[in-house]
């Protein structure tokens, strides 16, 4: 039951956004009583903190059938942006988002993104395995994250992906000038 809840609030966040992902409307879409979805998700908050872990687990699968695994870092970072503008990967900003103002929701968006860094550790280490051997990769890869993810916000207004692929290329170029040295 708890997974059918969650399933159904997953759909309602990537196909209608965080502010039609009500309660009532998850409830409808899972097909269960009210008491039912209260006893498993006593509040909004936990009920969308519940979706992060499958949202992390679809971007996941999403970046593993896109990414082939060779190439350049520039190809991985594409792939990496091009995953990271779906609306999947999208709903989860969502949520950080509405988050600012959002105490519960905040703290329990934190545990959730908390408990799957290991995953994203994971999916980023396989996409810049050629940085790997550089002392500072941690930082590399940490600083290709939050980039990557702020030009996805970016493209929501603009939707210009030649600029999205320009300005990746361009942040590579400096990152490998930058190690080089």
């Amino acid at each position: 039951m708890k997974d059918r809840i969650t399933d159904a609030a997953v759909e309602l966040l990537i196909n209608e956004g965080v502010a039609k992902t009500t309660t009532v409307a998850v409830q409808k879409r899972a097909a269960v009583s009210r008491g039912a979805l209260l006893h498993h998700f006593p509040s909004r908050a936990a009920l969308l903190a519940s979706t992060i872990e499958r949202l992390v687990r679809l971007n996941e699968q999403q970046i593993n059938e896109s990414f082939s695994g060779d190439g350049t870092i520039e190809n991985a970072l594409i792939v990496l942006s091009d995953n990271m503008a779906k609306p999947s990967y999208l709903a989860e900003m969502e949520l950080w988002a509405i988050s600012r103002n959002d105490q519960e929701l905040r703290d329990a968006l934190y545990q959730a993104e908390k408990a799957a860094r290991s995953d994203l550790d994971r999916v980023v280490g396989r996409l810049l395995d050629p940085w790997k051997k550089h002392e500072e990769y941690q930082l590399l890869a940490d600083l290709c994250v939050e980039f990557i993810r702020g030009v996805a916000f970016s493209d929501i207004l603009r939707k210009r992906p030649e600029y999205r692929s320009r300005m990746i290329s361009e942040w590579v170029r400096l990152i490998e000038a930058a190690i080089s040295d």
